[in-house]
């Protein structure tokens, strides 16, 4: 560690991947100062990436392992694990390098982001109809009757962080949860679908990364999130990327779909915040309430 900011553990990658590192540069994407690429003596590169220690790490080693046996025959890529150290200091993470552009970079322009939207529904729409080992993956979203009662323990949590309007509407999207996804499916959800975590390459994604965040959830819950994501960070180019993510979804923009997305948002941003407080993250807390705050107030969609 150099200044406080993560370093590249080039002699533990060495071992892991069999050969001597001879450059080192940081990834245009991935968390901040946690991912690299490498390269070894014999011209072969990979990604590192730096986790966080404990039972996360862990958890996102097992998610990929698990999941790499069906997302490539669905057409879903995503960058093989070639090794992991999860009881490492720090735990580390080694796959395939994948090149191309990193999705927000398509963000920059209309065109760009249109074309992104597009190849990011289209994915969308085949990784709800990936069938997983259900019994190895968080369920809590799977079940309307049990993220309810789950997420009554999430309001609870978050109480003092939250103004009453705010709490006012989550208690309403819970209400409603019975009602509004009885009857559905569940299906695998990356968890964090955005622009952030795709790689692309001559107009197609080549690569989704990060699943550590992959649940089984209502087919909207990835679509939810890529609207308000893009909503949020993007709000110049969403008009015009929103329609073309929902066509290519093949996702109907009706009064009902409108407020599921909207509860999934919403429940999904305190959840986040629950998580922030209970790792007594006082920082991230307060920004996970104030983006619930404006978006529970908004009662649109994303």
């Amino acid at each position: 560690m150099t200044g406080g900011r993560p370093t590249s553990p080039d002699g533990r990658v060495g071992q892991l991947v069999g050969g001597r590192i001879v450059a080192t540069e940081p990834a245009r994407w991935g968390f901040s100062n946690r991912t690299w690429l490498v390269t070894t003596d014999d011209g072969r590169r990979f990604a590192v990436g730096q986790l966080t220690a404990g039972p996360l790490a862990r958890h996102r080693i097992r998610v990929a392992r698990l999941l790499s046996s069906v997302l490539e025959p669905a057409g879903i890529p995503m960058a093989r694990l070639v090794a992991a150290d999860p009881d490492g200091r720090p735990p580390l993470m080694i796959t395939s390098f994948v090149a191309g552009t990193p999705g927000p970079e398509l963000l920059a322009d209309p065109t760009g982001a249109v074309a992104l939207a597009g190849e990011m529904g289209r994915l969308a729409r085949r990784l709800r109809e990936v069938r997983p080992e259900h019994g190895r993956l968080p369920s809590t979203w799977a079940d309307p009757l049990r993220l309810a009662s789950v997420a009554r323990r999430w309001l609870e949590s978050v109480g003092p962080d939250l103004e009453p309007p705010t709490s006012a509407g989550l208690a309403t999207a819970m209400a409603r949860l019975p009602d509004l996804f009885a009857g559905r499916r569940a299906v695998l959800a990356h968890g964090d679908w955005a622009p952030v975590n795709v790689i692309v390459e001559r107009g197609r994604v080549v690569a989704v990364l990060d699943w550590e965040f992959a649940r089984l959830a209502d087919p909207l819950f990835d679509i939810a999130w890529w609207g308000w994501i893009v909503a949020w960070h993007h709000p110049a180019i969403h008009p015009a990327a929103w329609p073309a993510f929902l066509r290519a979804a093949e996702v109907e923009p009706d009064p009902v779909t409108a407020e599921r997305l909207h509860s999934l948002v919403a429940l999904r941003l305190l959840e986040a915040l629950a998580v922030a407080r209970r790792h007594g993250d006082r920082a991230a807390a307060a920004g996970w309430a104030e983006r619930l705050r404006r978006t529970v107030a908004t009662g649109s969609p994303v």
